[in-house]
C-alpha cells in the first residue's frame, strides 16, 4: 500500500471514530433503563439515522453535528436530522405548528374535517397545504408526500394497531407525540397550560428554530404568569362540567385533559377531575350529584353549540342543576379545548366569567403576521 493511500485510510478511520463518539455521547448511561410502556417500545430511535459522513456532506444532508435527544412520553427519542417535510394531524396540532412559523415545512395535514375549523388567521396558510385525510392518519399518503416528520398524539392520529411512532420509524419518518396524549401510555402527575409551551419548545428544537420561536412562546408564558398573579388569593372554585358530546352517556374531560388545566388556571373545579384520563365518558348521575355552576360546551360537529345547550335544557333530570337553571354556559371550539396556542386566551376568558369581581386581562392569541409566517 502506498503512503498516500495509507494516509487516506487513516483519515477515514479517524472521521468514523469521531462520529461514533458523538453518537455514543447521547446514549443512556449504563444501568439506566427507561420505564416500559404498554403500547410503545422502550425508545423510538430517530428514523433514517445515517452513517458517518464528512462535515460538508452532513450539513448538506440536514444532519445535526450532535444528535438531539428529547423526552417524549417519558422515553428518550433521538433526532439526527432537522426535518424538512412535515405532516401534522388534527386542528390544534396544526395550529401549534403554524404558530411557530413552520408553515413552509408543512407538506400535508390530516384530521381536520369541516367541523373542526382552524383559526381564521391561519386559513390562508393552510389553504396552500395538501389535505392528506379528513379523518384518520393515512400512512400511504404520508409516504407519498415523502414526509420526514409527523406531529401527532395518541388519539390525535396515533392509535395502537394503526399509525404509530414505531411504524413511522420503520419507514424512515421521525415523529413527535403531543404531551397531553401521553396519559394513554404513561402515568402523569397533572396537566398544565405549560405542557403546550413545552411541546412548542420541543418542536422548535427539533426544527432548529429556537431563537425565532422564543418570542412567540414567551408571550404565552407572560399571559400565564399574569393570570396566575391576577388569580392569587382566590378561594372560590365554582364547579364546572365540560360537555363534549353524547346523549345517553356524556363525553367529558377528566383530570388529564387540557380543559382541566384551563379550569385550574381560571379558578374553577372540574366535577370529573377524579377520572385519570383526558377525554373519558362520564355519567348524568354524577352531573346531577355534583351540581355544576358552569357548563363548558365544546362546539364542533352536530349538534351545534346551541343544539347541545338546548339538549341539556330539555333533559328533565338536569332541570335542577345550577348551571342550567342560571343559564351559565361557556362555549369554546374544539381547537380551543385541545392543546394549542389558544388555551391561554380561553383560560383568561373563563377566569373572567367565573370571577367577574376580579380584573382579568384577556390577551389576544399572538399569531405571527402572515408575512413572517411565510419566511
Amino acid at each position: 500500500m502506498s503512503v498516500s493511500a495509507s494516509r487516506q485510510t487513516l483519515r477515514a478511520l479517524a472521521a468514523a471514530a469521531a462520529a461514533a463518539l458523538v453518537l455514543a455521547g447521547c446514549d443512556q448511561p449504563a444501568g439506566e433503563q427507561p420505564p416500559s410502556r404498554p403500547t410503545q417500545a422502550a425508545a423510538v430511535p430517530m428514523a433514517g439515522a445515517a452513517a458517518a459522513v464528512p462535515a460538508g456532506d452532513a450539513l448538506a444532508a440536514g444532519l445535526r453535528a450532535v444528535p438531539l435527544v428529547i423526552d417524549v412520553c417519558g422515553q428518550p427519542q433521538r433526532y439526527d436530522r432537522v426535518p424538512q417535510r412535515a405532516i401534522t394531524h388534527d386542528v390544534n396540532i396544526t395550529e401549534m405548528f403554524l404558530f411557530l412559523g413552520l408553515g413552509p415545512k408543512l407538506v400535508g395535514y390530516s384530521g381536520i374535517p369541516s367541523r373542526k375549523e382552524i383559526s381564521p388567521e391561519l386559513m390562508a396558510q393552510l389553504a396552500q397545504v395538501p389535505k392528506l385525510s379528513s379523518q384518520d392518519m393515512n400512512l400511504e399518503n404520508m409516504l407519498e408526500a415523502r414526509a420526514d416528520f409527523v406531529f401527532g398524539g395518541w388519539s390525535y392520529g396515533f392509535r395502537p394497531g394503526g399509525v404509530t411512532p414505531e411504524l413511522l420509524a420503520k419507514h424512515g419518518v421521525a415523529s413527535y407525540v403531543l404531551s397531553e396524549s401521553c396519559i394513554h401510555v404513561q402515568k402523569r402527575e397533572r396537566v398544565a397550560l405549560g405542557d403546550t409551551l413545552a411541546d412548542l419548545r420541543n418542536v422548535a428544537r427539533i426544527f432548529d428554530i429556537e431563537p425565532q420561536a422564543q418570542p412567540q412562546i414567551a408571550k404565552l408564558q407572560a399571559s400565564i404568569d399574569q393570570l396566575a398573579a391576577q388569580m392569587q388569593g382566590n378561594t372560590q372554585q365554582p364547579r364546572v362540567f365540560v360537555f363534549d358530546s353524547g346523549e345517553k352517556i356524556p363525553t367529558t374531560v377528566g383530570g388529564f385533559g387540557m380543559p382541566q388545566a384551563m379550569i385550574d388556571a381560571a379558578g374553577g373545579s372540574n366535577i370529573f377531575a377524579d377520572i385519570a384520563s383526558n377525554w373519558p365518558k362520564g355519567n348524568w348521575e354524577d352531573v346531577i350529584t355534583h351540581d355544576p355552576e358552569w357548563i363548558i360546551i365544546i362546539d364542533y360537529g352536530r349538534p351545534s353549540a346551541q343544539g347541545k345547550i338546548d339538549f341539556l335544557r330539555a333533559k328533565p333530570e338536569l332541570a335542577g342543576v345550577s348551571a342550567i337553571r342560571e343559564q351559565r354556559f361557556f362555549v369554546i371550539s374544539y381547537a380551543e379545548a385541545t392543546p394549542g396556542p389558544r388555551n391561554v386566551n380561553v383560560a383568561q376568558r373563563l377566569a373572567a366569567a367565573l370571577h367577574p369581581d376580579r380584573r382579568i386581562t384577556v390577551d389576544p392569541v399572538p399569531w405571527l403576521p402572515a408575512a413572517e409566517s411565510k419566511q
